[in-house]
């Protein structure tokens, strides 16, 4: 049985790296104050560029969104390693040659779509 204190324990490690590599500019907290990126929260599944309350994308990142790029584990990913490589005009400027850390990362933010469903 999973518990809801095993669930933290076991993306801990994940959630910590998320809050290194991307926590100065994204919240991923339910309502929380928008940064110089979107929330990723609920990023798993969600078109590019569609958070409706976040104004700051990028017009490559809308452009991306509307002819069908959905955040998931390949192309978060890609965008990690070379945000100007996957979607040139992207405005992301942190980028993670650490195929470990971008898993970990990945993993969280997956973790966190699974839990809000």
């Amino acid at each position: 049985l999973c518990t809801s204190t095993s669930r933290a324990d076991d993306s801990e490690p994940g959630r910590a790296q998320f809050l290194r590599s991307c926590g100065t500019c994204h919240a991923v907290e339910h309502g929380a104050e928008l940064r110089q990126g979107p929330n990723l929260g609920t990023v798993f599944g969600r078109k590019a560029g569609a958070l409706e309350e976040f104004n700051l994308y990028s017009e490559a990142v809308k452009k991306a969104g509307a002819g069908g790029l959905v955040w998931n584990e390949e192309t978060i990913d890609k965008w990690i390693t070379s945000p100007d490589d996957f979607i040139p005009g992207g405005n992301m400027f942190y980028t993670q040659t650490d195929p470990e850390t971008r898993k970990l990362v990945i993993g969280y933010l997956k973790g966190l779509a699974g839990a809000a469903k």
